[in-house]
């Protein structure tokens, strides 16, 4: 990926929408030429690398950029069993952030339904953000409001899902702590195939063909 020289053709690097300014440029653009199933040809080169000193500014912040951009641009490209070990992190940090959310409006005053409302719905406003910073294309298929309502609509179904199942496990007797554990996990893939398929579909880059030099 750091190859120092990168060389191509006028309509391929012209129709690449570039956003980074810094060293993610070296992650952003392998990722979005290799979406495009281009023929990628590498050949050996000599130069003289600099010091620090001498203009080489590239730091630690520039490798954290770097691994970040790596999953930016290609975790909404990746197969399915990855952008779901991916998603376990973000339904991860969601839940924990719904959990201190609802425990600090709780202790503050406010009611426990207001405070399972509210906390709710500030877990899902944080997985949608990391979603699209992390694993998902913006506006994949959707407008940025078409999104937004289909999202809500998702996280909906899957709260009221959450709810009506683990009232029915405990009224088929099983303990409040299993039904509830059930829910979660059934939840939580109902919640990635919702993100996956209806808030953020996007058709896959296709095989790797051969091409006509």
């Amino acid at each position: 990926m750091e190859t120092c020289y990168k060389v191509f053709r006028r309509q391929i690097i012209q129709s690449v929408d570039l956003k980074e300014n810094r060293f993610g440029f070296e992650p952003e653009i392998i990722a979005k030429v290799a979406q495009m199933r281009v023929r990628i040809f590498e050949m050996g080169i000599t130069y003289a690398g600099r010091t620090y000193a001498e203009g080489k500014k590239i730091g630690v912040k520039d490798g954290l950029r770097a691994l970040y951009c790596i999953l930016k641009y290609n975790a909404h490209k990746a197969p399915i069993p990855m952008q779901l070990l991916i998603y376990l992190f973000i339904g991860a940090s969601a839940a924990i952030v719904n959990l201190l959310s609802f425990l600090v409006l709780f202790h503050s005053g406010f009611g426990a339904s207001t405070s399972i409302l509210v906390a709710f719905v500030i877990a899902s406003v944080f997985n949608y953000l990391l979603c699209i910073l992390i694993l998902f294309k913006h506006q994949a298929k959707w407008s940025a409001p078409l999104e937004w309502l289909t999202y809500a609509l998702v996280a909906i179904c899957i709260g009221w899902f959450d709810l009506y199942t683990t009232q029915k496990l405990i009224v088929m007797g099983l303990p409040p702590s299993i039904s509830k554990m059930t829910s979660i996990a059934a939840a939580f893939v109902l919640n990635f195939l919702g993100r996956r398929f209806l808030v953020f579909p996007e058709k896959r880059s296709g095989p790797w063909r051969p091409q006509d030099v």
